[in-house]
């Protein structure tokens, strides 16, 4: 998940954390190569109406927001490094229901992409360049809006994919990699390249036809390996599970070996962890959460380093860090929610510049290899520890 386009750039999360006043706290963490991670106070600010962060990219984040409760969303991009916001104009024309935003940022320009459906009439199956994108059942065709700060405009852009019955609400935050942006999207992948403008719909490894309550999808996370392959981790009723997008070098290996549809079968199996191995490992975390019922839905992967193999996970209350050389757990921060509302802290990951000006920690944890006990971040945390000229001014 953590690919830095240059070596001074900091990798880490976005802590947003949302008050039962509306308000909103955005805070980041960063995270060394060893699985270690660290309060970054530096880019952090506050806003009195929380906005959405919808994707993040190189150093930018995108954010939508609806300040006037009329239904009219306005997107704005955030530099972390020099911690400036940019509003983009207004959609040219009212859009139906957006249903996922993404974010592409090459170091120069980004772009911004807003996936909606439109009704469609045509036949069943739509057919693109790389094979069939039909039989699927979508009610609509994908299209999709785009703003490049290069040119400063917003324009249409129409594909000829049908998009997916079944739209459960987005836990996985949108991927660039390799020049695309890739989402999930209803049990598939939804794949748009920037420069060529080709899409791809690609069945995702637990996509079900039938539902029940094993084949749910509970929490799910996209990253991309430092060879550059995409791969896909979710919680199920059996426990996490990470796919990897296979190459046409895994295909002609397998091929050797079986005889297999290369279009139907598009995912190698990583790695898993057991609900029951999690639990074991790490029963004195668990025990102190007081679960007397462990529900699958209650932990959501988040990200994967690859130099730690470390897993970061979300918990009720607490985001977590799981060695899956060593088997352990280490808590990275742990925040506070009302009720049973531990949805209001939610993790985004983020790589930006490092190099300008080092940002006072106020608390870390160990890396897995060390000695020293873990000092865990506590959210939210106070105002005063955010700089004042990081704050939001209106967002």
């Amino acid at each position: 998940m953590f690919n830095a386009m240059e070596k001074h750039n900091k990798v880490g999360f976005l802590c947003h954390y949302v008050f039962g006043n509306g308000s909103a706290q955005y805070v980041f963490l960063d995270v060394d190569n060893d699985g270690a991670a660290s309060l970054n106070p530096s880019p952090g600010f506050s806003i009195a109406a929380s906005a959405h962060v919808c994707a993040s990219c190189n150093g930018m984040v995108l954010f939508s927001c609806n300040i006037n409760g009329d239904n009219l969303l306005s997107f704005h991009v955030f530099d972390i490094t020099v911690r400036q916001s940019v509003a983009l104009p207004p959609l040219p024309h009212l859009t139906p229901r957006i249903i996922a935003p993404g974010l592409a940022f090459d170091g120069r320009h980004y772009q911004v992409v807003l996936v909606f459906s439109s009704s469609s009439h045509g036949e069943e199956e739509a057919t693109t360049s790389t094979g069939t994108a039909g039989g699927h059942g979508g009610a609509g065709i994908i299209e999709m809006e785009i703003f490049s700060s290069e040119t400063g405009k917003w324009r249409h852009h129409r594909t000829t994919i049908p998009l997916p019955p079944y739209l459960p609400k987005l836990s996985a935050a949108p991927l660039y990699s390799n020049g695309s942006i890739y989402w999930e999207l209803g049990g598939y992948l939804l794949v748009y390249n920037i420069q060529s403008a080709h899409s791809e719909l690609l069945q995702l490894p637990n996509h079900s036809l039938t539902w029940s309550w094993r084949s749910m999808t509970f929490g799910q996370c996209l990253w991309e390996s430092k060879e550059g392959r995409i791969h896909y981790c979710y919680t199920d009723y059996q426990g996490i599970h990470t796919w990897a997008l296979m190459n046409q070098q895994d295909h002609d290996y397998y091929s050797a070996y079986y005889t297999y549809d290369h279009q139907k079968f598009r995912w190698s199996l990583a790695h898993t962890v057991p609900h029951h191995i999690l639990l074991s490992q790490t029963s004195r975390i668990f025990l102190r959460l007081d679960f007397s019922d462990w529900k699958p839905y209650y932990v959501s992967p988040y990200a994967y380093s690859e130099e730690s193999q470390t897993l970061f996970l979300r918990l009720p209350g607490i985001f977590a860090a799981y060695n899956l050389r060593t088997r352990t757990l280490k808590e990275v921060c742990n925040y506070s929610f009302p009720g049973t509302n531990f949805y209001c802290c939610t993790f985004f990951p983020v790589v930006y510049n490092g190099r300008q000006g080092n940002a006072e920690v106020v608390g870390n944890i160990a890396g897995f290899g060390g000695e020293t006990e873990a000092v865990v971040v506590r959210l939210p945390i106070a105002d005063s520890l955010l700089c004042q000229r990081s704050k939001a001014k209106g967002s």
